[in-house]
């Protein structure tokens, strides 16, 4: 057995590779562990592009106010969110996404803060996962008969955030995606499934712990 014909050694050697080069890419004063909660207010609109199916977004559109809670592992980042929508009558739908993603933190301009990290931070991510919609306001516990649509969506988002301080950051988030739902109680039929695209824009005011 040689190096040039051993898939394990290669796949060894490959992951090295890309550990190494991850540590290399990782600016010195970012977190390897962060912990994040946060509020977003902003909003969120989308269309369907299945015939004759009506989509979430053609009713769940318009301003929102919501909240992000994730953990992120150097580049991998675990996030839930959640962002009630609000109409000319009040509430109206919500929608809830969990979702895993990788993200890199881009230092821009020369500011820093005592312990060296940037204060101003470029952050583009790609994220896929499941996402929840009801057709109105939530009463806690969620249960599956307040859901209306449920599916997988994929996201692509480039966000800003400005650290006040080591632990606060106010920012910004932009973010196109793609939404595969079906009706709450229709999953084995293709009836009521809806395929589409949905855009959100958030502002974004974030608590940051790690190290």
């Amino acid at each position: 057995m040689t190096i040039a014909t051993s898939p394990t050694l290669r796949a060894l050697l490959v992951g090295a590779a890309l550990a190494a080069t991850l540590g290399a890419a990782r600016p010195a004063q970012a977190r390897w562990i962060d912990l994040y909660a946060g509020a977003t207010a902003g909003g969120v609109g989308g269309w369907g592009t299945t015939p004759n199916t009506p989509d979430f977004f053609d009713t769940t559109r318009g301003p929102g106010v919501g909240f992000d809670l994730g953990i992120k592992a150097l580049v991998f980042d675990l996030n839930a969110n959640f962002l009630q929508v609000f109409n000319g009558s009040g509430a109206s739908g919500t929608l809830i996404q969990l979702l895993l993603g990788v993200e890199i933190d881009i230092p821009l301009g020369d500011a820093k803060l005592p312990d060296g990290q940037s204060k101003s931070v470029l952050e583009p991510k790609v994220a896929g996962g499941v996402g929840f919609g009801t057709p109105g306001p939530v009463s806690p516990p969620l249960t599956d008969s307040q859901v209306s649509a449920k599916g997988i969506v994929a996201n692509g988002s480039v966000g800003y955030e400005y650290y006040l301080n080591p632990f606060m950051a106010v920012g910004g988030q932009a973010t196109f995606g793609y939404h595969y739902f079906f009706g709450g109680d229709v999953v084995n039929s293709s009836e009521g499934h809806s395929s589409g695209y949905h855009v959100i824009g958030l502002g974004t005011f974030t608590l940051h712990l790690g190290y």
